[in-house]
């Protein structure tokens, strides 16, 4: 009846003294330039997108073609894409040369057939690495063909969108970082949105912008060429675990936005993210959605995309030494990223309640610390590991201490702290005495009280209602939280991330006690050593087991000195091309750069060639694929006419050190064209030959137990 009033009222047919039944409130959607292209479905943008260097965001097909290259699995990721709620799929066009032709002969129709719509995702020059003299084992990720010629992109794209309407929209990664923002000129902007408009108006343009890129100077320059803006969101800064600001910085650009037609997206990371010290939790995505859905729901943003959304999760199983849990699969984690500084002052802490035994002979707590910072002069006396009773600190400890990369058995006891008690708060603090500008991860675990109670000791529970512990967060930049690491959180991502866009609550947070904690747990802390004593018990990428190429500490080496191992491989004459495809990470500190390089060489008849040279202090502590940022390496040049070609995979001197460890892992060494044997070393050393010369430095395949 209601529709029937409202559509006779509409056609001026209500009579006198009739009264319409009040129509519903419509959103007011923002007068903003995507709108009017009608490129934001109602409810906004729901999108997934493949993120570079992400693990699991990426289907490919397992088996290379016929051209030798790996091509997108369109059918598997349609499904995949269905089943996550998406309306839209950001198609990133940037790991393989076939991404451009996968797109138009069997993406397109496919998510058209399957009613997702499409954006086009291409990188600026500083993620371009294309057309190098020296061949094409030094070139890597490109958006192929057109590489950095955006008015030919802008035609093409155009004209495929004719053709496909599904595909609505492009947009162009990072226009104001580093060296990219030469290219992007206001002229040359034009030149590209006159170029896309003459074919399709209604194709819409965005890029990607970091919060602290909106400044009326660049939005002035920019906003008469694009529709509007994705943000990646990183909480206080450069933190994928920190759902605090979710709504507070939409609001802010929204204020900055609105007035210059610009619409906005949400990028929200679902995988890592190579800035920030951990990766997003399942938690922290559905507090994070449940923030930003409501204001994709009712207009205010164009929509969100889940970047680096897990839609490969049955292949890639979570990474093995994510986990770095001394017992079980939880520890209590204090994190900070990348290029962000602590200030002096702030602190993050958890704390809980407890209930004390006034008439116990004694009280105590035995525990356990981590950290990823070496011990290093630059890094003391700024970040301190605190116990608390009633808010009054009664242990502490520098985090640049002997134990870097082990978990160190600690003990304090609180028979002062507690006597004449029946309950006290206890806290877990990690507190900044001075301005900390360097990346780190603080963990506490395996905590065994003596008099008292503690609830989720073991940091197994991760449920909010039932986690026994809160946070007082004090910093922007350093985020307390529980981090639990089991086999299934990237399916538990996807899952959340299914929720949240098909409107269901989002699933339910198991509630996992803690056991008892195991009492043959380290009483002595140890410097590291690769698999040794306070380790974590698994530091492989997948399965169990790694190379790791390993200087001690207080150990000196020689410049020039190298560890390896190395395998021959058996060249398939018939292949269409061949490359090599590795993992590779290392636990160095940062502030140590020029000392340690990983180095990957091939040998053959003709000579040796060094592939890949990379200084161990200037990657992420993650597993990276190939070298640096670039993936695989092609060796055609090298390995054709060859029967069979040496792969070298080392360690290496450039400057002798007198001190401070470093640990280089190797995995998931695979290759087109070649055979590879055992290159995920699941069986020890087989296939392999290493090579450990200098006494200084050791060479070893790591298996956990």
């Amino acid at each position: 009846m209601k529709r029937w009033a409202a559509l006779l009222a509409a056609a001026g047919l209500i009579f006198a003294g009739q009264q319409a039944a009040p129509a519903a409130p419509q959103p007011q959607f923002p007068d903003v330039k995507t709108r009017a292209k009608g490129i934001i479905p109602p409810g906004g943008v729901l999108s997934s997108k493949t993120g570079g260097n992400t693990v699991d965001a990426e289907l490919r097909e397992t088996r290379p073609r016929a051209d030798g290259r790996y091509h997108y699995d369109s059918p598997k990721l349609i499904q995949r894409l269905k089943a996550l709620n998406v309306n839209t799929y950001l198609f990133g066009i940037w790991e393989s040369p076939t991404d451009w032709d996968d797109l138009r002969s069997e993406f397109a129709p496919l998510a058209r057939a399957a009613g997702i719509d499409i954006w086009l995702d291409l990188v600026p020059p500083s993620e371009c690495q294309a057309d190098r003299p020296e061949g094409p084992y030094l070139e890597g990720y490109c958006s192929r063909p057109f590489k950095l010629d955006f008015v030919a992109w802008a035609r093409n794209i155009a004209t495929l969108s004719l053709q496909y309407p599904n595909v609505k929209a492009w947009q162009i990664d990072d226009f104001l970082i580093a060296q990219n923002s030469r290219l992007f000129t206001a002229q040359y902007l034009a030149q590209i949105k006159a170029t896309q408009d003459a074919i399709n108006p209604n194709l819409g343009f965005l890029t990607t912008m970091y919060l602290g890129d909106y400044t009326d100077e660049h939005l002035d320059r920019i906003a008469p060429y694009i529709d509007g803006v994705l943000l990646p969101y990183l909480g206080g800064g450069q933190s994928t675990t920190d759902p605090r600001y979710v709504t507070a910085q939409l609001d802010q650009l929204l204020a900055k936005l609105n007035p210059r037609r610009l619409d906005l997206i949400l990028l929200l990371y679902t995988d890592r993210f190579l800035d920030a010290a951990l990766p997003p939790s399942p938690e922290y995505v559905a507090e994070a959605l449940a923030q930003a859905m409501p204001y994709a729901a009712d207009g205010r943003i164009g929509g969100i995309v889940a970047y680096g959304a897990p839609v490969n999760h049955d292949r890639r199983p979570t990474v093995a030494s994510n986990n770095l849990a001394q017992t079980g699969d939880g520890r209590l984690s204090f994190a900070q990223g990348n290029y962000v500084t602590a200030a002096a002052g702030g602190f993050s802490e958890a704390y809980q309640q407890i209930t004390v035994d006034p008439a116990a002979p004694s009280h105590s707590l035995r525990f356990a610390t981590y950290d990823q910072v070496s011990r290093t002069p630059g890094k003391s006396q700024k970040l301190f590991k605190e116990v608390l009773i009633d808010d009054r600190v009664v242990w502490r400890s520098d985090i640049a201490d002997e134990f870097g990369f082990t978990w160190a058995p600690a003990s304090v006891d609180l028979s002062t702290a507690l006597r004449g008690k029946t309950t006290a708060k206890l806290g877990l603090r990690l507190s900044v005495q001075g301005p900390a500008n360097f990346p780190f991860d603080v963990g506490f675990d395996s905590l065994v009280p003596t008099g008292f109670t503690i609830g989720n000791h073991g940091f197994e529970d991760v449920n909010p209602a039932t986690r026994g512990w809160r946070f007082t967060q004090q910093s922007p930049t350093v985020y307390g939280a529980i981090e639990k690491i089991t086999p299934q959180v990237a399916k538990d991502v996807y899952d959340v991330i299914a929720a949240a866009f098909g409107g269901r609550p989002r699933p339910a947070v198991p509630t996992t006690p803690s056991g008892p904690i195991p009492g043959d747990l380290p009483r002595t802390g140890t410097s590291y050593q690769p698999g040794g004593p306070g380790t974590i018990r698994n530091s492989a990428m997948y399965g169990k087991g790694r190379l790791s190429l390993y200087v001690p500490e207080r150990t000196p080496t020689v410049a020039g000195t190298c560890v390896w191992a190395e395998q021959r491989m058996a060249v398939d004459p018939n292949a269409p091309r061949y490359e090599i495809s590795w993992w590779d990470y290392d636990t160095l500190s940062a502030d140590l750069a020029g000392y340690h390089m990983k180095q990957v060489t091939i040998v053959t008849s003709k000579g040796k060639k060094l592939l890949s040279n990379l200084d161990a202090a200037e990657a992420p502590k993650l597993w990276m694929n190939g070298q640096g940022l670039w993936g695989a390496i092609d060796i055609t040049q090298f390995a054709r006419g060859e029967s069979s070609v040496l792969l070298q995979f080392a360690l290496c001197e450039n400057q002798g050190v007198g001190d401070y460890l470093v640990d280089v892992g190797y995995d998931e060494i695979e290759a087109v064209g070649l055979t590879v044997t055992n290159g995920g070393f699941e069986q020890g050393a087989t296939g392999w030959t290493i090579v450990s010369p200098h006494p200084g430095m050791k060479a070893q395949v790591l298996t956990a137990s």
